[in-house]
């Protein structure tokens, strides 16, 4: 399998040289770093690292950016997460960002924790506890055509900091193209998070991310990121539509992510009015903070919708979920079905 490792970057920019070309459909395995910045043994490494964010390390490095084959402007690349595998990982309180971030700035005042997994479907927290390890894709992105993103930000459209739980394996995300070969970075994975990263700092890890990128060719104007497949709370197969609030208000993320489950819902239903599917996303539509608050980044928000759902307001059953709304909601015509 071919083997993409982190290279440290801290900008997700077009001027940045592609560190990688792969084809559509071939099998990788993307590593990252995790959010403090480098690897990390012991307490004493973890802390050097928190205290170094101007130093010699940069938190929250990027791997990329990656060069698919055949991905053009105007294209929609389709990532699908496979497998993330968690290597050292680690939570702490924060002083920018969280609903409540500290204001000691001791050390000890952020409680930093290092934890482990125990087994395939647990980690090891503190004090006896045991959580269940649920690893997801904090940073994903596509190069914007213009201006860049910094790590630890994110972008309307192209993404970046999303912390959306949703992006998991086993599930595919959506992300437009801006650029010539797409550009893709990936980073800031996390062991566990819960919707909202209320305290602004979820279970750190660096990994190693299998997945592969199909190039969607045929489709209508995508404005936001969309993610289908099992999403993580509900447990249940859904199509989510993330939102970003370019000015780090969550109103603005959460009015973007109904703005894009519109033109989703508008899609599946297009002789409905549009006042009528904005009161029908009321009813079938979840909204989850991404990231809740942070002084320093955007926040973001995502609308998940269910399966079931989708099936009872359009009267259609879908055996496989992800290829049929792709077909409706990218105009494939590319997907023969049975």
């Amino acid at each position: 399998m071919f083997n993409i490792k982190c290279n440290y970057q801290i900008t997700i920019d077009k001027q940045n040289e592609f560190i990688a070309k792969i084809k559509e459909g071939q099998k990788i395995c993307v590593e990252t770093i995790n959010a403090y910045g480098d690897r990390f043994k012991d307490l004493n490494q973890l802390i050097n690292l928190i205290n170094d964010k101007k130093g010699k390390t940069h938190h929250h490095p990027l791997t990329g950016p990656i060069y698919i084959e055949n991905a053009n402007p105007g294209d929609v690349i389709k990532v699908h997460i496979y497998k993330i595998d968690t290597e050292e990982m680690a939570q702490s309180m924060s002083k920018t960002a969280g609903i409540d971030p500290i204001t000691n700035p001791a050390i000890a005042e952020r409680i930093p924790i290092i934890s482990e997994k125990s087994s395939e479907s647990e980690i090891y927290y503190c004090n006896g506890i045991k959580l269940d390890y649920s690893p997801m894709i904090g940073i994903i992105a596509t190069t914007p055509n213009e201006g860049k993103i910094k790590t630890g930000h994110a972008k309307v459209k192209n993404g970046g900091n999303l912390d959306i739980p949703f992006i998991a394996p086993n599930n595919d995300i959506y992300l437009p193209v801006d650029i010539e070969g797409a550009g893709l970075y990936l980073g800031d994975v996390h062991a566990l998070q819960g919707y909202g990263e209320l305290s602004g700092i979820a279970m750190e890890a660096s990994s190693k991310i299998v997945l592969d990128i199909e190039v969607l060719k045929s489709r209508k104007k995508l404005d936001n990121i969309l993610v289908v497949g099992r999403e993580p709370f509900s447990g249940k197969e859904c199509i989510g539509i993330i939102g970003i609030g370019e000015k780090m208000q969550i109103e603005d993320s959460v009015y973007d992510s109904f703005k894009g489950s519109y033109q989703v819902i508008k899609q599946l239903l297009p002789t409905m009015s549009e006042n009528m599917i904005k009161s029908l996303i009321t009813l079938i539509g979840n909204s989850f903070n991404g990231q809740a608050f942070s002084k320093t980044s955007e926040s973001t928000s995502i609308i998940v919708i269910s399966k079931e759902d989708i099936e009872k307001v359009t009267h259609n059953l879908y055996n496989n979920f992800s290829q049929e709304i792709e077909k409706i909601i990218f105009e494939r015509n590319d997907i023969i079905y049975e």
